[in-house]
Order: C-alpha cells, then structure tokens, then sequence
C-alpha cells in the first residue's frame, strides 16, 4: 500500500485509518474509527487546478486532542480553513460585480463550479463531525458557518448565471436591432436604384447621341415614354417587396 504523504509520519493514527487511506487525498470526507476522527478535507479549489486538490487534514483522537496538517493549530485551523473557503467566495462575488459582459461572467461560473462542489462536501464532512461528536459545541459554529457558506456560493454560482444569460440575451438583442437597421438601409438603397434607373438610362442615351437629331426622331421619344415607365414599374416592384 503506498503511503498517503499528507499524513504527518508522527501522526500515530489507528491501523484501521491508515488502511483506508490513498496515496492521494481522495474525496472530502470524515473517517470515525474507535473514538478517532479523522477529517480529510481541501484547500478551496480553482479552476486552474486541473481536478488536483490540496489536502487538510484534521485528527481529533479519543481524547479530544486536535491536530491539523499541513497547517499546525487543530480545531482552530479548522476554523481558519472554513475561513478561507469564506475569502476564497466573496472574492468570486466581488469578480461577479466588476463584471460587464458574457465573458466575465463566463469566467466567474468557470471559478464558481469546482468551489461550489468542495464547499457542499465540506458541509457535509462538518455535518457528520458534529453527529460523531455532539459534545463538542464548537462543532456546531463551524457546521453552520459551512452551511452558510454553501448558500453563499449557490447564490454567486446562480447570480452569474442569471447574469451571463440577460447579457447573452441583450447582445442578440443588440445584434437583431444592427440588422433591422441593417435591411432598412438595403430598401432605401432599393428604392434610390429604382428611381434612377430610367434617369440614368436616358443620360446615357443622351451621352451617345446627338440632341437635335435624337428629338427629331418619332422612336425616340416612344423609347423615353418606354423606358419611363418600365423604370417606375421596377420602383414599385422593389418598394412593394421591401415592405412585405
């Protein structure tokens, strides 16, 4: 069996504890053998982290005597890690403020997930130490400072998503808006083509031929009369579809 490192070598847990340890920490949990109260916890994770966690681990033997690893001071390091799962949240909740756009908040919910999940297991480890030992009261502060911490972290975890959700939705917004402005411009461009078009037909009629002789013909002015109309249909046709 590989030694689980994170145990101090001076630490003299039962045998039936150590056998129930791994080389890594493992999940968060609470291991009770003969009296002994073994707290395998972790740091508050990141998400940089890739899933490896950080162990803490608190030892209260059959008399009450607290130790804690990595960190010295027992039951008050314990109470120092829950406060530092507490400054590890609202750190997320400041981020959550100074947030501006979908990326952001994208970044919160990121950092959010894998604190959320440790901060639940803590609770529930807090909860087990006070059933294994309801006579000591200090349990009982450290449980319920655990579970307000794991409504604290649903709340930023929810806020941020409710965030990042209206500023996706004010984007497709925004972006819906840029296109009816977007096609409205096409139809004026439509209509604008449309009116010039005999305009410019005949200009170029008048570019390539001579004026005088051009009024002297018959066809000529049967071509304008034409052309005239066949440019007022094209008007209405593009005018009449751009606003169906």
């Amino acid at each position: 069996m590989e030694a689980a490192t994170y145990i101090p070598t001076q630490w003299h847990l039962p045998s039936a504890i150590r056998r129930r340890l791994g080389a890594t920490i493992g999940r968060q949990r609470l291991i009770e053998v003969d009296g002994h109260l073994l707290l395998l916890l972790h740091e508050p994770p990141k998400a940089e982290d890739a899933e490896t966690r950080r162990a803490v681990v608190i030892w209260c033997d059959a008399e009450n005597h607290w130790l804690s690893a990595p960190h010295e001071g027992g039951l008050l390091e314990l109470e120092r890690h829950i406060n530092r799962y507490r400054h590890a949240i609202h750190g997320l909740d400041r981020e959550l403020a100074d947030a501006h756009n979908a990326r952001q908040f994208f970044d919160v919910i990121r950092h959010t997930h894998p604190l959320q999940r440790a901060t639940l297991s803590l609770l529930q480890v807090m909860q087990a130490a006070r059933e294994a030992r309801p006579d000591i009261t200090r349990l009982i502060s450290l449980r319920d400072q655990a579970a307000d911490l794991e409504r604290g972290i649903a709340l930023v975890a929810a806020n941020a998503r409710v965030s990042m959700d209206y500023s996706l939705a004010e984007n497709a917004a925004q972006q819906l808006k840029s296109a009816n402005l977007a096609t409205q411009e096409a139809r004026r461009l439509n209509r604008l083509v449309a009116f010039f078009l005999p305009i410019g037909t005949l200009v170029s009629v008048f570019g390539m031929n001579n004026a005088h002789e051009l009024f002297a013909q018959q066809a000529f002015w049967w071509i304008m009369i034409a052309g005239t109309a066949m440019g007022l249909s094209v008007y209405f046709v593009v005018t009449g579809r751009s606003n169906s």
